[in-house]
């Protein structure tokens, strides 16, 4: 329970801070999603890297 308050905050604090009235909402969780999902890729993409080298 206290993990998804957490996350409530954190993703309220995002869409917040990317949206300054300039773009239409449905732009902007575009782009939080692209993001989000861009930097798991990444984290994955660094991990299977690392994995691979200490085998």
């Amino acid at each position: 329970m206290e993990k998804s308050k957490n996350q409530n905050k954190k993703i309220r604090f995002i869409v917040v801070r990317e949206f300054s009235g300039e773009k239409p909402m449905e732009e902007v969780f575009e782009q939080i999603i692209e993001r989000q999902a861009c930097e798991r890729f990444e984290g994955w993409l660094d991990t299977r890297e690392t994995g691979k080298e200490a085998a």
